[in-house]
């Protein structure tokens, strides 16, 4: 339990961190949020609900609401209130330029599910066919299908996903008209445990999903395939071809299951990220998700929206890690976490 406790302790340490630096973001740092949200509000009072000529107390009030940062406070008096409010009410403030007003938790939770269920339609079908290829490829080493699906692999983890996203959007959105070419679901479907709702949620996230899973299989592929030649060798796959089982059982069912164990961790991170991994892919396909969320806070400088994006999507990734110390003894038990201790 000792490796539990301190893996725990490790996290709890990074999260405080990284709330930490966004309080020094927000207060500290030079042309601040605070100080550029001051001026905005001095300049332009009336947007927010204040006379023309506010005291420097309403202007602080306002700059309070929108960040949780109060300016007329010490810096230990405004740092207790600011990880108050993110630790225990997950509070980040109020949008200033994206929806003026409207809290950034809200917009956050109103965007992440789009962003989640097209990552992981992506990350799970690229898995699949990556982990089937490559076993396969293992089992026939150094045959011209084994060379020829080796090249293939490694020009297709070279392509960009947004260069595959831009060609399948100008063919099969634009030329051919087979899909959305932008939007997460279709503005004239009743939102709902219906057909036509649900057929256009997967219309619209079929060319973004087939973007990652097409640039995603080829490094799981050779993954999978390194691991798998490791394997070969091994007592229980001698004894599987000596009882007569296919090409197909012995590949998938031996060889994928144990040469995946080592890509396990990275697969579990990669769901913990994947709140920040599709910023340019939700820009080209305009699929209102936290990417895009982020993208539009970076450039209108609406920073309590930026900052609240930016630590829960650091929080998943923390989150991520530890499940995956935390699980891997239960995929392996050869990984005994008492051995850690």
């Amino acid at each position: 339990m000792a490796y539990l406790r301190d893996r725990l302790i490790q996290a709890a340490i990074t999260l405080y961190g990284i709330v930490t630096l966004g309080f020094i973001f927000n207060k500290m740092m030079p042309g601040s949020p605070v100080t550029y949200l001051s001026n905005q509000v001095r300049q332009n009072p009336t947007r927010y609900g204040l006379s023309r000529n506010p005291t420097q107390r309403e202007i602080n009030q306002v700059v309070e609401q929108m960040i949780n940062i109060d300016p007329d406070k010490s810096l230990i008096e405004a740092y207790i209130g600011y990880m108050e409010q993110v630790f225990l009410h997950l509070d980040f403030g109020e949008s200033i330029f994206i929806d003026p007003g409207a809290n950034v938790m809200q917009l956050i939770l109103e965007a992440a599910p789009w962003t989640i269920f097209l990552s992981i339609v992506g990350l799970l079908y690229g898995l699949i066919v990556g982990i089937l290829l490559g076993s396969i490829m293992a089992y026939f080493e150094g045959t011209k299908f084994d060379i020829g699906m080796s090249v293939t692999m490694i020009l297709n983890g070279a392509i960009p996903y947004y260069v595959a996203a831009i060609f399948l959007l100008y063919v099969f959105g634009f030329q051919f008209g087979w899909f959305p070419t932008g939007g997460r679901v279709n503005p004239d479907a009743t939102a709902g445990m219906n057909w036509p709702w649900i057929a256009s949620v997967f219309r619209h996230a079929a060319l973004p999903s087939l973007s990652f899973i097409i640039v995603g299989f080829g490094g799981s592929a050779l993954g999978i395939r390194a691991n798998s030649i490791r394997l070969i060798g091994s007592d229980y796959i001698k004894v599987a071809r000596l009882r007569g089982l296919s090409t197909y059982r012995i590949s998938t069912s031996y060889l994928a299951r144990n040469a995946i164990l080592p890509m396990y961790t990275g697969i579990v991170i990669g769901l913990g990220g994947i709140l920040g991994g599709s910023v340019i892919m939700e820009q080209i396909f305009s699929y209102p998700g936290m990417g895009l969320l982020m993208f539009n806070a970076t450039v209108s400088r609406d920073f309590p929206v930026l900052m609240g994006g930016f630590t829960i999507t650091s929080f998943l990734f923390v989150i991520g890690t530890l499940i995956a110390d935390f699980t891997y003894s239960i995929i392996d038990p050869r990984a005994d976490l008492r051995g850690m201790e």
